[in-house]
C-alpha cells in the first residue's frame, strides 16, 4: 500500500529522532499471512485496490467485552459472569501509564503499574486490549509545533499553552505524528506480548486538515491546494475525498506493523461513522464508513438520549448500520447510560431500561461491549455480561438470511446531505422510513452499503431499496441495471442516481432507463396564508408561526387500481378518497411506452376538500412501475419512505412493504405475525456443528407509553409487558429441529407443503427460534 511518509516530515529532526527510537523499540516483522481480504468498491484517489482487514480466528468467538475493570477491581467478578475481553489504559492526553521510551510515563505511578494491571487480567484468563490515546500528548505538542493538527485555512500554528491547558491541543494524525503513534503500539507489543489488541477514542481526520503535511500531499496528489471547509464547494468535497484515502491508509500501515509483531493482534475501536444519530449528522465527515473495514471490529458508542432521537426507530437502525460497515462481520455497540443528553447524565437510570440495550444491540447481529464504570450500575452490568454468556453461542459466525437489501449511502449522507442539521430530512428520514417500514412489517431486510453496489453482493438478494440514493458513480448504476434486468427486483425513490458520488447533480438520473422516466425538477407547495381562515379558530390557538413553514410540499396521493395497492389496511384506511401526502416530491416525465403511472399527487389547496379520486384534475406522477429484462421496478419520484419518518401515516408503511413484494421475485422465505412493536432479524449461522437459521424476537413495549413531551422524551423502561403466541414460518427449509433460546425450550413444529410453522408462546424481552437444518 502506498504510504505518506512525505520527504518533508522525514527530514525533520523530530522525525529522524522518531525513526531511531523506534528502531530500538520492537523486533524486525516477523513474516505474515496475507493481511488483507477481497478487494471492494474503488474510489477517487485509491492508487491501489482497497481490501479489508482479514479478522483473527480468536476475535470471531469473543463476544463479552467489558471496560473499567481495572478502575473497579472486579477481575474475578467480570470472569465469573463471562467477560473475555477486557481495556488497560496505556495513554493519555498527558501521558503514558507504563515506561515507554517514546511517550512521558506519568510520574505519580510506580514503573510496574502497568505489569501489576496485566498480571490481574492474565490471572482471570481475560485477554487485553490496550487504550491509547491518538491524537494528543502534551509534551510532543509542545516539542513539534509542526505535528499540531490546523483546522482552518491557515499556515498559523495553533498555540496552547500546556502549563495552562495540560493536555494541550490535537496533533494531526496523519503526519510525523501518525508515525509516532504507530512505534508506540509497536512498542507495547514488543515490551508487553499479553496485549492482544489496541482501542483508540478519536480516531480519524477533522473537517480539513491544514497542517504543512497534509498541505505538501495534497499539492502532489491532487495538484491543488486544500480549499476552504464548504460543503457546497465541489473542491471541498473533492479533497474529503482524498482526506478520507489518507486516514485509510494510516490505518493500513498501523495493521501491517502491529500484525508483523503480533499476527493475531486486533484494532476493537470506537469508530466516529457507524450510526449513532450523532454519527449520522456529523458533515463533514470525520472517516470515511469503508476504514471500518480497517478495523478488525469497529465499536459503537451507542446512545439512546434526546439528542440522539432515542424514542424512535434511529438506536435500531443505529446497530443494523454497525454491522453493515463491517461489512457483516464483526461489530460492538457499547450502550451509555444516560438517563438524559442536556445535560448529560445517567441519573435515576433503570437497571432494566440497561438490560433493555444490550438486547436490543444483539438483535441486530452485533455485540455488546459494556463498562462497569457507570455510577450504581456495577451488579445490573455484571447482570448483562451473564444475559450476553447465555446467549453467545448463537450470536458468533453470523450471516444474514437475504431476501431485501437496502442501501444507507455514505456517499449520499455527506455529499448530498452536505449540512448537520439539515441531513435528515434531506436523506436520512428516506432511509429511516424504509427502515421502520421493514421492521413493522417483519420483512427480511439487510442494511447495506454504496460498496455492496456490485453484481456478486446484490446476487444475494431479491429485492434492492434504494432510498433516495441520490449520489451513484456509473459503476454502480450500471450494477443496478444488470441486478434488475438479471431478475432482481427494485424500488427506488425520489433523487435516486441523480448525483454523481462526490454531490455532483446530473442533468437526469443515471437509472433514467431502468426507471423508465426522466427528471423534470422539483415541486413546491406552500402555505397559503388563505388557509389560516380555513381553520377551526380554536385550533389555531395552538399554532406558531412553524406551523405555517411545516405546511410546505403538502399533496393529495391518489390511487389506480394496481395488484400494488391491493391490501385490505389500505381498503380500509383509505377507501375511494385522495389521502394527504406531506413530504418530498420531484417532476418526472417523458415515460417509456411500458411505464405505468399508478399513483399521482396534487398539490393541495387552501380550500380543498376531499373528493373522490376520479375527480382530480392535475396528476403528477408518484408511483411509477414496469417490468425490465427479468425484474420489475417501483419508482416513487415522491418520497412515502421519507414521509413514514418525518410526518407518518399508517397507509405510507403498507405502501412501502407492498412495493417490496411486489417487485420480488419470491415471496419472504421467513414469516413472522407479531405485533409491530416486536423487532425481527434474520440469520444464518454455519458451525462444524451444523447449519441453522437464528431469528431475534425483541420486545420494544414500553409501558409508560410515551406519555411524557414527545421532543425530550427518552425510553427509560422499568418493567416488562409480555407479548405471546407469536408466529414463525419457514417456507423451503429442511428442518429437522425448532429450539427457543436462551430458554432452551424445545417449540413443536408443524409441517405442511414444504413450511414449518412454529408458535413462541410467550416473548419477555428478546428470545431466539433457533431453527435446526437437515444436512
Amino acid at each position: 500500500m502506498q504510504t505518506f511518509r512525505n520527504a518533508a516530515a522525514v527530514g525533520t529532526l523530530a522525525a529522524a529522532l522518531l525513526l531511531a527510537g523506534a528502531a530500538g523499540a520492537a523486533p524486525a516483522q516477523k513474516p505474515t499471512r496475507d493481511l488483507w481480504g477481497k478487494p471492494i468498491m474503488k474510489q477517487p484517489f485509491d492508487t491501489e485496490p482497497f481490501r479489508p482487514i482479514q479478522i483473527p480466528d480468536w476475535l470471531q468467538g469473543t463476544t463479552r467485552l467489558l471496560y473499567d475493570i481495572g478502575m473497579t477491581s472486579a477481575h474475578a467478578e467480570a470472569r465469573a459472569a463471562g467477560v473475555q475481553m477486557g481495556e488497560i489504559g496505556f495513554s493519555n492526553a498527558r501521558y503514558a501509564t507504563y515506561p515507554s521510551k517514546l511517550l512521558e510515563m506519568d510520574p505519580s505511578l510506580p514503573r510496574d503499574h502497568t505489569d501489576k494491571q496485566i498480571a490481574a487480567f492474565k490471572k482471570h484468563g481475560i485477554r487485553i486490549i490496550a487504550a491509547v490515546m491518538p491524537s494528543q500528548h502534551a509534551r510532543l505538542y509542545a516539542q513539534h509545533p509542526d505535528w499540531r493538527a490546523i483546522r482552518t485555512n491557515t499556515t498559523t500554528i495553533p498555540q496552547v499553552d500546556v502549563k495552562t491547558n495540560p493536555e494541550g491541543g490535537e496533533l494531526c494524525q496523519m503526519g510525523p505524528w501518525g508515525d509516532h503513534v504507530i512505534e508506540v503500539l509497536a512498542e507495547i507489543l514488543t515490551m508487553y506480548p499479553e496485549v492482544d489488541g489496541f482501542s483508540f477514542d478519536g480516531i480519524h481526520h477533522g473537517p480539513a486538515e491544514y497542517c504543512q503535511y497534509c498541505r505538501a500531499a495534497y499539492r502532489k496528489e491532487a495538484g491543488a491546494e486544500i480549499p476552504d471547509v464548504n460543503m457546497e464547494d465541489p473542491a471541498f468535497r473533492r479533497y474529503q475525498l482524498w482526506v478520507d484515502r489518507r486516514m485509510e491508509r494510516y490505518i493500513e500501515r498501523m495493521q501491517k506493523r502491529i500484525k508483523g509483531i503480533k499476527p493475531g493482534a486486533v484494532l476493537v475501536t470506537h469508530t466516529t461513522n457507524a450510526g449513532r444519530f450523532g454519527h449520522l449528522r456529523d458533515i463533514p465527515r470525520g472517516m470515511s464508513t469503508r476504514m471500518n473495514l480497517l478495523f478488525d471490529a469497529p465499536s459503537q458508542e451507542f446512545w439512546m438520549d434526546e439528542q440522539n432521537r432515542g424514542n424512535t426507530v434511529v438506536p435500531a437502525f443505529a446497530n443494523a448500520y454497525i454491522w453493515a460497515v463491517s461489512n457483516h462481520r464483526i461489530a460492538f455497540s457499547n450502550p451509555y447510560l444516560m438517563s438524559h443528553g442536556n445535560p448529560y447524565s445517567n441519573d435515576s437510570f433503570p437497571g432494566h431500561e440497561d438490560l433493555r440495550r444490550i438486547l436490543l444491540i444483539m438483535t441486530y447481529g452485533i455485540r455488546p461491549n459494556h463498562a462497569l464504570g457507570w455510577r450504581g450500575h456495577k451488579e445490573n452490568v455484571l447482570r448483562d455480561v451473564k444475559e450476553i454468556t447465555r446467549r453467545a453461542r448463537w450470536i458468533t459466525h453470523l450471516q444474514s438470511e437475504p431476501w431485501a437489501a437496502m442501501v444507507m449511502s455514505e456517499q449520499t449522507r455527506n455529499a448530498y446531505g452536505r449540512h448537520p442539521m439539515q441531513v435528515e430530512d434531506r436523506y436520512l428520514a428516506n432511509v429511516l422510513g424504509v427502515f421502520r417500514t421493514a421492521l413493522e412489517e417483519h420483512l427480511p431486510m439487510t442494511v447495506i452499503n454504496d460498496w455492496n453496489l456490485n453484481a456478486a453482493d446484490l446476487a444475494r438478494y431479491k429485492v434492492l431499496v434504494l432510498p433516495n440514493t441520490a449520489c451513484m458513480n456509473d459503476e454502480q448504476a450500471r450494477a443496478v441495471e444488470q441486478y434488475v434486468r438479471n431478475g432482481g427486483g427494485l424500488v427506488a425513490t425520489v433523487d435516486t442516481s441523480l448525483y454523481d458520488e462526490a454531490g455532483n447533480p446530473r442533468d437526469d438520473f443515471a437509472l433514467a432507463d431502468l426507471f423508465g422516466v426522466h427528471y423534470k425538477g422539483i415541486l413546491t407547495t406552500g402555505g397559503d396564508a388563505a388557509a389560516k381562515e380555513k381553520l377551526d379558530v380554536e385550533f389555531l390557538k395552538g399554532l406558531d408561526a412553524n406551523y405555517w413553514e411545516k405546511r410546505k410540499n403538502i399533496f393529495d396521493f391518489t390511487r389506480e387500481k394496481h395488484a400494488l395497492f391491493d391490501h385490505p389496511r389500505l381498503r380500509e384506511y383509505l377507501g375511494e378518497w385522495p389521502a394527504i401526502f406531506k413530504g418530498q416530491a420531484i417532476a418526472v416525465g417523458s415515460p417509456s411506452p411500458d411505464v405505468k403511472t399508478i399513483g399521482t399527487i396534487t398539490p393541495r389547496q387552501a380550500n380543498s376538500q376531499n373528493v373522490p379520486a376520479q375527480a382530480n384534475s392535475q396528476n403528477i406522477p408518484a408511483v411509477v412501475v414496469r417490468s425490465y429484462g427479468k425484474g420489475k421496478v417501483v419508482y416513487m419520484p415522491a418520497g412515502f419512505d421519507s414521509a413514514y419518518y418525518l410526518y407518518p401515516y399508517p397507509y405510507q408503511r403498507i405502501l412501502m412493504a407492498q412495493a417490496m413484494r411486489w417487485v420480488a421475485p419470491e415471496a419472504p422465505p421467513i414469516t413472522v405475525k407479531a405485533p409491530m412493536s416486536v423487532h425481527s432479524t434474520f440469520f444464518r449461522q454455519k458451525s462444524d456443528g451444523g447449519e441453522r437459521l437464528v431469528v431475534h424476537l425483541y420486545n420494544d413495549l414500553n409501558s409508560s407509553a410515551n406519555h411524557a413531551k414527545p421532543d425530550d422524551d427518552v425510553p427509560l423502561r422499568e418493567e416488562v409487558v409480555p407479548i405471546h403466541d407469536i408466529t414463525l414460518t419457514f417456507d423451503g427449509y429442511n428442518v429437522s429441529r425448532v429450539h427457543l433460546q436462551p430458554e432452551g425450550v424445545e417449540l413443536k413444529a408443524k409441517k405442511s407443503g414444504g413450511k414449518t410453522e412454529v408458535t413462541v408462546p410467550k416473548l419477555e424481552i428478546h428470545s431466539m427460534v433457533v431453527v435446526e437444518l437437515a444436512r
